[in-house]
């Protein structure tokens, strides 16, 4: 024989042997054979995914639907950073016969303050037998980006039993669902970081209605706005009317945009909260998402003039039609408040700002007048003893300044009493509050005024030559 033929020859009998050879058999395929009693290459696998933070929520419905079945919690070992799916396990080649069976890893699922979920990180529930067995699995990878991916997969002897049984975890995962009436913020899959999750659950301090100081009218519309819509939401619903609704909340920096925001979301908490911040900004349609599935629900989008300038400012704001597309996407009668803020109103985008069913009422906080900023002095003097000898006189110097700028006029206030006496309650006078007041204002401290939300004062401007006529100075 030629070294060729005999070169050709060997080849052959490998190729023979490769299809001739017995294989070994996968233990999960054996596992599942001895479950099934058939071969369960044959049967049929319906599968749905899920997103990465469904996680607890699968935990808490299969829970609830094996209360009171018999079944089995087995652990499948496989290539790190990707799990195969059922199909893939029972009918795959060599590689599946290396698939490991043993005991199911955990990974606990943090909430909210010290409360956590303990999960099954990746496995197999094998339930019932005979003619009612059927294999659960949930399916984990890391797929190609960032992020995890999730996948519910059910095995039976018939695919409408598979798909009635994933239909009913589909239905208890959203009936159990442990995120609804939470404070949620999503964070794009890019920023969270490897121990963190795309979903975190935070929480809002308890803002009463009496720390909210407004011109008189202006928080009962925004009340009515939020909470009328939702306490009437059955009646209307069945009038036909929407509770789809937007309320724009204006006004300059400082005014308490973001504490009225956070009084709304605390006042009612059976709704849950969605956040939108600025490393979630790129999940609009994520966020909007989970707040319809989880409505009664409430989307807040701070500084929304960031991302919804007028066009002719920013003509290709992906962002902003994905914010358009989202509020437009909602049907009437889904129970959804966005409540968004921005100190420019002004150059917001007209699709935005003006057409119902986006933004319904928009609502200008405005700089406290003299009566707020009175309240405001003895809401944010509460703790001290503040003893004013010419409170008018205070209350006139801070006209033009918002209530921020007041707090933490109060708050240096009560260092400067501090310093002067270490012992004994703090007790502020019109002396400390005026000091303080013109260390804010004093020449260089225009940032700070601009960041608190104050206008510059014409009373303790003097020392600056050019406003020493106070007729030629307006405000800008």
């Amino acid at each position: 024989m030629e070294p060729e033929e005999l070169a050709g020859a060997i080849t052959r009998l490998v190729q023979w042997a490769e299809r001739h050879a017995p294989r070994p058999e996968s233990p999960l395929r054996r596992r599942l054979g001895e479950h099934f009693g058939v071969d369960p290459v044959e049967l049929p696998v319906v599968s749905r995914s899920l997103e990465a933070w469904d996680r607890p929520n699968v935990q808490v419905a299969l829970d609830v639907w094996l209360a009171d079945k018999q079944f089995e919690v087995v652990g499948v070992s496989v290539m790190e950073g990707y799990r195969a799916g059922l199909g893939e396990l029972v009918r795959g080649g060599e590689w599946a016969a290396e698939v490991q069976l043993g005991g199911a890893e955990h990974v606990t699922v943090p909430l909210a303050g010290q409360e956590s979920i303990t999960c099954v990180e990746s496995g197999l529930w094998l339930v019932g037998e005979g003619d009612e067995a059927l294999v659960v699995m949930l399916k984990s990878s890391a797929g190609f980006g960032p992020g995890e991916q999730l996948a519910l997969e059910v095995m039976a002897r018939r695919r409408g039993r598979a798909e009635a049984v994933l239909a009913e975890l589909r239905r208890l995962m959203s009936e159990h669902n442990v995120y609804r009436g939470r404070v949620l913020e999503l964070r794009s899959r890019h920023f969270h970081d490897d121990e963190g999750a795309p979903l975190t659950v935070r929480s809002l301090p308890d803002v009463k209605r009496e720390q909210i100081v407004l011109a008189d009218g202006v928080l009962e519309a925004i009340e009515r706005q939020a909470f009328g819509v939702a306490r009437h939401a059955v009646r209307l619903r069945e009038s036909g009317r929407h509770l789809r609704r937007g309320l724009l909340l204006h006004g300059p920096p400082g005014v308490g945009k973001t504490l009225t925001a956070m009084y709304l979301a605390t006042q009612m908490p059976e709704r849950t909260v969605v956040l939108l911040t600025g490393q979630g900004l790129g999940t609009i349609g994520e966020s909007v998402d989970l707040a319809t599935a989880l409505q009664p629900a409430m989307v807040i989008l701070e500084d929304v003039d960031l991302v919804a300038l007028a066009r002719s400012f920013e003509p290709t704001n992906a962002i902003l039609f994905e914010l358009l597309n989202a509020m437009d996407g909602l049907h009437e009668d889904h129970d959804v408040l966005f409540v968004l803020t921005t100190n420019r109103a002004d150059l917001l985008e007209p699709a935005l700002a003006a057409r119902p069913g986006r933004v319904d009422q928009a609502v200008e906080l405005p700089l406290p007048d003299a009566s707020a900023r009175r309240r405001l002095l003895a809401l944010y003097g509460r703790g001290l003893d503040l003893a004013l000898d010419d409170g008018d006189r205070l209350v006139g110097e801070l006209e033009g300044t918002s209530p921020a700028f007041i707090r933490e006029l109060l708050r240096r206030a009560a260092l400067l009493a501090a310093e002067e006496n270490d012992d004994g309650p703090l007790r502020v006078t019109d002396h400390h509050l005026h000091a303080a007041l013109a260390e804010l204002r004093r020449s260089g401290a225009e940032l700070t005024q601009t960041l608190l939300g104050a206008q510059p004062a014409r009373s303790l401007d003097l020392e600056h030559p050019d406003l020493e006529h106070p007729d030629e100075w307006e405000p800008e």
